[in-house]
């Protein structure tokens, strides 16, 4: 299943890109999570905790909908499907 999949920083600082096209073979977000990891093993103190949960700080989108909105980490992925990795900033 073919993903495209946008990273704004600090994921883009990690990755070097702030595009990524992937091919995997994974059904969830949850088994993409570990491809990237895999792929990018600095991404794991981005995602996760120490106890192994996601970061409270972390926004998924899939297809322009928040992962909250959708299944969380058993959100499944289909062929085609957009991505966006970002951390919101806020300020005064």
């Amino acid at each position: 299943m073919k993903l495209t999949i946008k990273f704004l920083r600090p994921f883009k600082d990690v990755t070097g890109k702030s595009e990524l096209e992937l091919d995997i073979k994974g059904k969830t977000l949850k088994d993409l999570l570990k491809i990237l990891v895999d792929k990018y093993p600095k991404l794991e103190k981005e995602f996760y905790t120490k106890n192994d949960e996601l970061t409270q700080y972390i926004c998924i989108f899939v297809n322009d909908k928040p992962i909250s909105a959708l299944n969380f980490l058993d959100t499944e992925l289909k062929n085609g499907d957009n991505l966006l990795f970002f951390i919101p900033v806020s300020g005064g």
